[in-house]
């Protein structure tokens, strides 16, 4: 199963850090988007009504969803701000609607949209001040959403091993 790692950060030291954190995984992919051009979503729905699974935004994220698409894990890299991700990280998550249908389903007691693809993991590995209760419970939310499991939320700097 592939890994994708975004990592939004701008330290280079980040990058050296995450590569060590993540080294035991077989197919590991690490972008780093401090030098690409990613727009926020601007909740056309376009992805849903008009251009199924296509983004309208024309930006640096296209390449990036389509390494998504192929894999089943993703690791989301982000500074803090007021305790949670800051906008760099929170506009990732956000770009991966065209993941999901427009359509409905219950899954477990919870409505969630049904998958375009397949099932996605989330994980969030974070640099700053942040309530880590709430990061967790927004990695397993977004993970839900997506049909997968969380892979966790781990503060760099202070990392443990990672169990998937």
């Amino acid at each position: 199963m592939k890994t994708i790692v975004i990592n939004t950060l701008e330290e280079d030291v980040a990058f050296s850090k995450l590569q060590h954190l993540l080294s035991h995984l077989d197919d590991l992919e690490i972008i780093n988007t401090a030098e690409m051009n990613i727009q926020h979503c601007a909740g056309c729905n376009r992805c849903w009504l008009k251009t199924p699974g296509i983004c309208a935004i024309k930006d640096d994220f296209e390449i990036i969803l389509k390494k998504i698409v192929e894999a089943g894990d993703l690791w989301i890299v982000s500074g803090t701000h007021f305790g949670f991700l800051d906008y760099k990280g929170k506009r990732i998550l956000d770009r991966i609607v065209p993941m999901l249908n427009m359509y409905l389903e219950f899954r477990g007691k919870w409505m969630r949209h049904k998958l375009r693809y397949h099932e996605l993991n989330i994980g969030v590995i974070y640099k700053g001040k942040a309530d880590k209760d709430l990061l967790e419970e927004w990695s397993q939310r977004a993970a839900e959403n997506l049909g997968g499991h969380s892979l966790g939320v781990i503060e760099l700097g202070k990392e443990e091993a990672i169990c998937m």
